[in-house]
């Protein structure tokens, strides 16, 4: 099994999702996978423990697809 790391919420640093590589993507398709939607500002996921929105990107790579914590 790969190593984990928790990714934080930027508002309360609790953990949003767990993550396996140094790029903090998650696939939206596998079943441990946490929310991701979409609304007319973008992609994003809501903190399971404060509910803050936070902003997600799209990144490809490979043909796969997967979701990360946007810079912005």
């Amino acid at each position: 099994m790969l190593p984990t790391h928790d990714v934080p919420c930027p508002r309360c640093g609790h953990a949003l999702y767990s993550a396996v590589s140094l790029d903090d993507g998650i696939n939206p398709g596998a079943v441990e996978s946490p929310d991701v939607r979409a609304d007319n500002d973008g992609y994003y996921m809501n903190c399971p423990s404060c509910g803050v929105r936070v902003g997600m990107e799209r990144v490809s790579a490979e043909g796969s697809e997967a979701f990360r914590r946007a810079a912005r």
